[in-house]
């Protein structure tokens, strides 16, 4: 009698999933169901106390903390993926032709990779972003486009170590050309570590935009996200503790189960 081979998932995975599955659907789910709107104001609401009608509270506006909330979570998960899908594009891209393409390709780009490991991101993305504005699509295009250089270093090793296996001598015996044997052989079978540190990378991504929100120069208000709620809260700071509370909250729940995520997920690759 055979058991199960499948190994019994910790309680903290379990855990890290529900609140994920629990995010993604107020993401997507936020604009049909909320009660109120996130941009809705009543004065006379203003800063009140979680409460049955508000459960996480007003702000000096008297917006609904929970609309905006979970309105937020729709714009930093967004940010978070798009960053993440164009840092996943441009790494695997570069990483692929420095890992295929030869000595001098290789130089070349890894040698680009050095230099932009160089910079402190967040201060390339600050300069980056001074010189574009602030916008959504811009804060996740410019959080995706200096992030790429983990993503290329990674498949960048895969394919060296694949390279040279029976399967791809064997189509190149047979007459295939570099883009094919990249993009049908070499590529598939080198992005489970890419995979994995795509969703670290995520977490990281939420982070900088919540930091870049923050400071006033990511997603741009009335447009609600995690970052720039937490700044009309520290207006409020030692009056109403409920502004930095729940965004904050929100933003470590969130990261720590995605990194709870991907940890496990390295450990079983």
């Amino acid at each position: 009698m055979g058991g199960s081979t499948h190994p019994i998932e910790s309680p903290m995975k379990q855990l890290a999933k529900a609140w994920i599955l629990l995010m993604l659907c107020a993401a997507i789910l936020a604009p049909f169901f909320l009660a109120h709107k996130a941009s809705e104001m009543n004065f006379l609401n203003a800063l009140t106390a979680p409460s049955l009608k508000h459960w996480m509270g007003t702000d000096s506006l008297g917006r609904d903390l929970l609309s905006r909330v979970l309105w937020g979570a729709s714009v930093s998960l967004g940010v978070g993926f798009l960053a993440v899908a164009c840092s996943v594009i441009l790494g695997v891209m570069i990483g692929s032709i420095a890992g295929y393409g030869g000595k001098w390709w290789d130089r070349l780009l890894m040698g680009f990779s050095d230099v932009m490991l160089c910079f402190p991101v967040f201060f390339l993305i600050l300069a980056v972003i001074a010189m574009l504005g602030p916008g959504v699509w811009k804060v996740a295009l410019i959080i995706g486009a200096t992030s790429w250089m983990s993503t290329a270093r990674l498949i960048r090793a895969e394919i060296f170590s694949l390279k040279e296996r029976e399967f791809v001598l064997a189509a190149r015996g047979f007459g295939a050309g570099r883009f094919w044997i990249l993009q049908r052989h070499l590529i598939p079978n080198a992005l489970s570590p890419v995979l994995v540190n795509a969703v670290l990378s995520f977490s990281a991504a939420v982070l900088m935009e919540s930091g870049l929100s923050f400071l006033g120069i990511g997603v741009q208000p009335p447009t609600p996200s995690w970052g720039n709620i937490l700044m009309d809260g520290k207006a409020t700071l030692g009056v109403a503790w409920w502004l930095l509370f729940f965004p904050g909250m929100m933003i470590f729940l969130t990261v720590l189960s995605i990194n709870t995520l991907g940890e496990n997920e390295s450990h079983r690759n």
